[in-house]
């Protein structure tokens, strides 16, 4: 088994309060959640109400499906958000 994590970095220009970055937090995490069954939480940036750090991992049995499942993440990610993906780091354990 290998752990994918993905720490995602994004700008959301149009957020103008904590509140603003909350609602855009809440769907982007549901987003992929539902697109993978992959834990996701903020991991840094909670009081930069302008730029969203998510850290995602999932599980996968080998490195082709890890590939996968973090390239489909990562669009997801791009694709979902009211907010510009601006970083992706991974790594496979």
């Amino acid at each position: 088994m290998i752990v994918v994590y993905l720490e995602l970095t994004l700008r959301a220009p149009m957020c103008n309060s904590l509140k603003d970055k909350r609602s855009v937090v809440r769907r982007l995490k549901a987003s992929l959640r539902a697109a993978m069954d992959a834990s996701v939480c903020e991991a840094s940036a909670q009081e930069h109400h302008r730029l969203i750090v998510l850290a995602v991992a999932a599980l996968a049995f080998d490195s082709a499906q890890a590939d996968a499942m973090a390239q489909r993440l990562t669009h997801v990610a791009e694709c979902a958000a009211d907010a510009e993906l601006i970083r992706v780091e991974k790594e496979y354990r």
